[in-house]
C-alpha cells in the first residue's frame, strides 16, 4: 500500500510539488478535507484560511510552471500558531479579549515564510495569552495519541496538527518549554533556537525577554528547512560536518537525568545514551545548574513581564494567567534587578559548559503526559497549569539563550510518546539538526504515527 499523501515528509513533498509531479492545489483540497474530517474532535485549528490558502497554492503552481521555485519548502502547507499575527487574517492570542480582527501587518516570521512560499493553512490553538487553560469557548487541543492524555504546553495547537497529519509542519513559540512540551508529548521534533535567531516582531508576547520563535515538524530535515525559511542568517548544511559524528562530546547530568523524574523518562534518557555511544560520540558526566532555581529566576522575569503586557487588557480568563499576572505585580524593581543578575550567572554556568562537551542531552519534562482530568484538577486546586512546577528542564534555556531541540525518544507502556532534548553552543542549531537525524535514523520514533491519524486516509 502506498504512503498516504498527508504522511509524506515536507521536504519529499516540496521535491514533487516543485518537478510538478503534484499540484500545490490538489494538495491544499486534500489537506482541508482532512481538517474538516477530524478536527471538529482534534480541536487543533483556531482558523482554517482556505480561501488564502488555495490562492497561495495556485500562485505556487503559476510560479513552477514558469520555472521559479522560491525555496526548499516552496508549496508546502503548513500553519501557524494563533500568536502570530497575520494580516486579514484574525489573531486570536487565544482569548476573544486579546483577539485582533484583521491585524495591520504579517508578523516577522510570517514575512519570511511567504516569501520562501509556503501555504498557509490557518491558525492553531493556544492558552490564553500563550500561558495556562485554553478559553472555554475555544476549548483545548486533544492529543492524537490518545484523546484522555495531555497535548503539551501552549504550542499545542501545533503539536497536535502536525502529529496528526493536518499540515506538514508547524510554527509555534516558546517562552520557557511551549515548544519542547508539545512536541515531546505529540512525537516530534521542535526547536527553541538561539534567542534572537527568529524575529519575534508581531507574535503576541508572554515575556518578551524570554520568548521565541520555534518550528515544530515531523523530521529534522524538515526542521531545518522551516528553520532556514525563518531566518536570515546563513546556516551550515548538514554536509558541512561530514558523515562522521565521532568527535561529538555529549553531556549528561545525572541527576537531572535521574532524579526527580519518572522511570520511563530515566530510560528513555539511558536509550538514547546507548544510541549516542553506538554512534560513535563520546559522553562526559557534567553539573548542570539546579532546575529549581531556573523555574525561579524564570517565574521572577516572567511573571513581571507579562503583568507588563496585559496591563489595561482586561481581566484573563485562565486561572494560571491571572495568577502569574497578580504575582508579577508582587515583583519589585529589586527583585526583577537580582534575578537579571541571577540569569546572566546561569547563562554563564551554560556557557562554561560548552568548553566542555558539545551537546547537553537533558529531559524535556519529569513526567509522561498526563491525563487531561490530572492538568484540570492540578489547575482548579492551584491555579497553576500542570507544568508549571517543571519548567525548569527547559526554562533554564530560555533564560540562557541556548538552543534547545526537543526529539522523539521512546513511548510509554500506554502508546504515549516521550521526548528528550539536545541543547548546544549559541548559534549551533546546524549540529542539533546533524545529531537528530543520526538518532532518528537509528531509532526510527519518528515513523510512528498516532491512531487518530488513520481515521482518515
Amino acid at each position: 500500500m502506498s504512503e498516504p499523501l498527508h504522511d509524506w515528509t515536507a521536504l519529499r513533498l516540496a521535491k514533487a510539488l516543485q518537478c510538478r509531479q503534484l499540484r500545490a492545489t490538489d494538495v491544499v483540497e486534500h489537506m482541508l478535507d482532512r481538517i474538516a474530517a477530524l478536527d471538529r474532535d482534534l480541536r487543533s485549528y483556531v482558523n482554517v484560511s482556505a480561501s488564502e490558502a488555495l490562492a497561495q497554492a495556485h500562485r505556487a503552481d503559476a510560479e513552477f510552471a514558469a520555472g521559479f521555485v522560491r525555496g526548499p519548502l516552496h508549496g508546502v502547507p503548513i500553519a501557524l500558531k494563533d500568536s502570530l499575527a497575520t494580516k486579514g487574517i484574525a489573531t486570536t492570542n487565544g482569548a476573544a479579549r486579546l483577539t485582533v480582527d484583521d491585524p495591520p501587518r504579517d508578523a516577522a516570521a510570517v514575512v519570511r515564510l511567504k516569501r520562501h512560499g509556503l501555504v498557509l493553512l490557518g491558525k492553531l490553538n493556544l492558552p490564553e495569552g500563550c500561558f495556562g487553560l485554553h478559553d472555554p469557548a475555544i476549548g483545548q487541543p486533544r492529543n492524537p495519541w490518545n484523546r484522555d492524555y495531555w497535548p503539551g504546553a501552549s504550542s499545542s495547537g501545533p503539536g497536535v496538527a502536525t502529529a496528526a497529519r493536518l499540515c506538514f509542519a508547524a510554527v509555534g513559540t516558546d517562552s520557557g518549554g511551549s515548544v519542547r512540551h508539545p512536541s515531546a508529548a505529540n512525537n516530534l521534533f521542535g526547536l527553541k533556537p538561539t534567542i534572537g535567531a527568529i524575529n519575534t516582531a508581531g507574535a503576541f508576547p508572554l515575556a518578551p525577554s524570554l520568548d521565541n520563535i520555534g518550528p515544530m515538524a515531523r523530521s529534522p530535515a524538515d526542521l531545518e528547512a522551516l528553520f532556514n525559511a525563518l531566518t536570515k542568517a546563513p546556516r551550515r548544511s548538514q554536509d558541512d560536518f561530514g558523515d562522521r559524528i565521532e568527535p561529538v562530546r555529549v553531556g549528561i547530568d545525572p541527576d537531572w537525568n535521574g532524579r526527580d523524574v519518572e522511570p520511563v523518562i530515566s530510560r528513555a534518557l539511558e536509550e538514547a545514551v546507548a544510541v549516542f555511544v553506538a554512534l560513535g560520540m563520546t559522553v562526559k558526566t557534567v553539573q548542570l545548574p539546579s532546575w529549581h532555581e531556573a523555574t525561579e529566576v524564570w517565574l521572577h522575569l516572567c511573571a513581571p513581564e507579562a503583568a507588563a503586557v496585559h496591563a489595561g487588557r482586561g481581566a484573563p480568563v485562565s486561572p494560571g494567567l491571572q495568577k502569574l499576572i497578580a504575582f508579577g505585580g508582587t515583583i519589585g524593581a529589586g527583585m526583577i534587578e537580582a534575578s537579571v543578575v541571577r540569569r546572566r550567572r546561569l547563562c554563564s554556568a551554560i556557557d562554561d559548559l560548552f568548553a566542555e562537551v558539545d551537546l547537553i542531552l537533558a529531559p524535556i519534562q519529569p513526567f509522561a503526559p498526563p491525563r487531561v482530568d490530572r492538568v484540570k484538577a492540578v489547575d482548579s486546586e492551584k491555579g497553576w497549569p500542570v507544568s508549571a512546577s517543571d519548567i525548569g528542564f527547559t526554562a533554564l534555556f530560555n533564560l540562557s539563550g541556548h538552543p534547545a531541540m526537543a526529539m522523539p525518544a521512546g513511548f510509554t507502556a500506554e502508546g504515549l510518546p516521550v521526548g528528550c532534548q539536545i541543547i548546544a553552543a549559541k548559534r549551533h542549531e546546524a549540529l542539533l539538526f546533524h545529531v537528530a537525524r543520526a538518532f532518528d535514523t537509528v531509532t526510527g520514533f519518528s515513523g510512528a504515527r498516532p491512531p487518530l491519524a488513520d481515521t482518515l486516509v
